[in-house]
Parts: C-alpha cells; structure tokens; sequence
C-alpha cells in the first residue's frame, strides 16, 4: 500500500476500506495479505475496562482479540505482534459517531503506528462479555510518524516502574454508625476510629496508593501505621470469605514496601477460633473493637 492511498485522519466506512485493502470486516484487529496491513479498530467509546486509548507516555493502548476467557496469542493478536518481521505495517482507526443518513460506521484514520520494541505489550485484569474477569493483551502502539492525536485516553497510564505515594491522614471528624449501615460505610466508620486510636497513642496514620509497573489499576491500602510501618486491611465483616480475602490483599501489598512493614487485618468483631489461628499462621494481627472502649489486638 502506498501513502498516497490512504490519508492521515482520512474518514472512510469500513467496509469500503475492506473493499479497497482486503482483511476481514469483523474484529478489532484485520490482518491483510492484499495490502500487507494490520488495520486495528477503536470502538467509538471503549468500556472503562477495556484499556484502550492515548497514554501520558504518547503510546497507544490497544486492547487484543477475544471477547471470551483468557486472550490467547493467536490470530490477530499475533498478527499484530509480529507484523514487523511479516513486513505488514499497522494502521490505528477510530469509530466515528453514527449518522443517522449515512448507512454503516465511519472511521478516522489515527496513522501507522508500530508494536514498542521494547515493551510490544502487558497482560491486564478485565472482565470478558459475559462479566468474568481474564487476562486481556494490551499492545502497546508506539507511532510511526504523524498521527491524528484523536480518540478516548486511558484515566491511568501504566507506569514503568512500581511507585508508592501516601495520601494524608486519615479524616476522622464527622465518622458516625448508622442504624443500617452499608459494607463501605462499615469501612470507613473502622478505618476512621483506628486511625483516631494510632493518633491517639502519637502515631502517624495514613492511607497509601500502590501503582504496580505495566498495570492501570491503582491498589489502595486501607490504612498505614508509618511510625510502627504495619500496614492494615480493613473488612466489614469477619467472614471466612473476607478474611482469606484480606489475606491476599496484605501478602500482595506488603512485597513493595521496604522495608517489609508488619500486617494487620481490623475487622468489627472477632474472627472465629479457626479464623484467627490462619493469620497467626502467616504472622498477621488480628484488631477489632472492645465493646468497652478502644481495639482488642490479637498481638497485646
């Protein structure tokens, strides 16, 4: 294909694009052997889980293949790695919105672009067309020349490296129980009186944001203790479900602090007998409150 055949920010309908570069009219991603192209497509308004869009790091996200279970490295997804070393260059183009008097879907051409070569792609957490959370490929498209700076923007850009940043302290004013109180509400009461309890006893208590490298999602730790370095999990009940829950949480948290912070698991009542004797096989404290005023620790 020459460049003189398509334009940057050209608007076209896909299925004369197909007519004039070959590939298929399904999917977001088309490999051709007629124009030796892989064209990706960007729906108009990609869902918030989906990770595609422009990054603060100038590359665009573009979510692989696959609407069912695991994204496999097949098809177009390995089309799209390997491009380069088929010869076949990409070409990124965006959903326009409908118009009522045109038959079909419009798209702009955002320009060529290329798989990063050092980092052509990441495996992300997203749920699939039937609501299960997978594995989704993310490629990263780096561009090849100019390109048409449209299209949605990712809210948060992986990072390359893992970064950690506390937030201020905890706000307690204005924390109350409530006759009926929702399982969040739950969570910030306790968060809200701990972190009232540390202050009380001249500690430092705030909260703190994990960005994991090469992930989107931002990891909130509930509550940190940075004079005595523990970090606190905070669940609205003491259900098996829920403490095998922050369990998991707290190993995940714990490996990017340094150094290695303690783990505390707050909860309203005690955990069963059982329940209790699980953390303190993995070294982590139990906290609850004392009906009588203040917190009953499992460490006291």
């Amino acid at each position: 294909m020459s460049e003189d055949e398509l334009k940057l920010g050209e608007v076209i309908a896909r299925h004369d694009l197909h007519a004039r570069f070959g590939g298929t009219p399904q999917g977001g991603i088309s490999p051709s052997t007629q124009a030796q192209m892989v064209m990706a497509f960007v729906t108009e308004r990609p869902n918030p889980d989906d990770f595609t869009g422009w990054g603060e790091d100038g590359i665009f996200h573009f979510s692989g293949a696959g609407i069912h279970g695991d994204q496999e490295m097949t098809r177009g997804n390995l089309a799209l790695l390997r491009h380069k070393e088929q010869g076949r260059a990409v070409h990124l183009f965006h959903q326009l919105h409908k118009q009522a008097h045109k038959p079909g879907r419009l798209y702009r051409h955002l320009g060529r672009f290329e798989v990063d070569a050092e980092q052509p792609y990441y495996i992300a957490d997203a749920p699939d067309a039937s609501g299960h959370m997978r594995n989704v490929i993310v490629f990263r498209l780096r561009p090849v020349g100019a390109s048409v700076p449209e299209g949605p923007r990712l809210p948060v850009t992986p990072l390359t490296e893992t970064r950690i940043t506390q937030a201020p302290e905890i706000t307690v004013a204005g924390v109350r129980r409530l006759p009926q109180e929702s399982p969040d509400g739950i969570v910030g009461r306790l968060t809200a009186d701990y972190a009232s309890h540390l202050r009380g006893l001249g500690r430092e208590a705030v909260s703190a944001q994990v960005r994991v490298k090469g992930e989107t999602r931002i990891a909130r730790v509930d509550l940190l203790d940075a004079t005595k370095n523990r970090l606190i999990e905070v669940k609205h009940n003491s259900t098996r479900q829920s403490v095998r829950g922050a369990i998991g949480a707290l190993m995940d948290y714990r490996r990017f602090f340094h150094p290695t912070p303690t783990l505390t698991l707050l909860v309203p009542a005690a955990p069963r007998e059982d329940l209790l004797d699980l953390c303190a096989s993995l070294c982590i404290e139990v906290v609850w409150p004392n009906p009588e005023g203040g917190f009953t620790s499992t460490h006291d």
